[in-house]
């Protein structure tokens, strides 16, 4: 039986993957360290709901450094962008997603496509797939 924390918590995500969920294609790929990734013939693409978040950040490179110890002083700006998809949506997935899936989202005219870098789970089951713009210069 969900305690009332759990069910709490499918009706708040519920209420998010309605005001801004929107729909992606998620497909497997196979990844090799010296070849370009390859379709997962194991699991088929599907069709998941999620919230994409993307947008500005900073990261600050750490290196050694000597005397005054400057350490954290150079940055870089960059582009974050992760997934989140609810437990439920995880589940009905029938595989778990993999480093190196791609995702595209059709509803986003002209958006980048993205490659899975990066899986993190939370306790309560929720997924974000922490994604990297892939190179379309083909």
């Amino acid at each position: 039986m969900a305690s009332p924390f759990d069910a709490l918590d499918e009706l708040v995500s519920s209420a998010v993957q309605t005001a801004y969920g929107e729909a992606a294609i998620l497909t497997p790929r196979v990844s090799s360290q010296y070849a370009e990734c390859a379709a997962d013939e194991d699991r088929p693409a599907v069709n998941v709901w999620g919230v994409l978040s993307a947008g500005p950040g900073e990261s600050q490179i750490k290196g050694q450094a000597t005397g005054g110890e400057f350490s954290g002083t150079t940055r870089m700006h960059v582009m974050r962008a992760e997934f989140w998809m609810t437990a439920a949506q995880v589940s009905g997935l029938g595989f778990a997603p993999a480093r190196g899936d791609r995702i595209s989202f059709p509803g986003r005219p002209g958006s980048p496509v993205y490659s899975v870098a990066a899986i993190q789970h939370t306790d309560m089951g929720d997924t974000a797939l922490i994604l990297v713009r892939e190179d379309q210069s083909e």
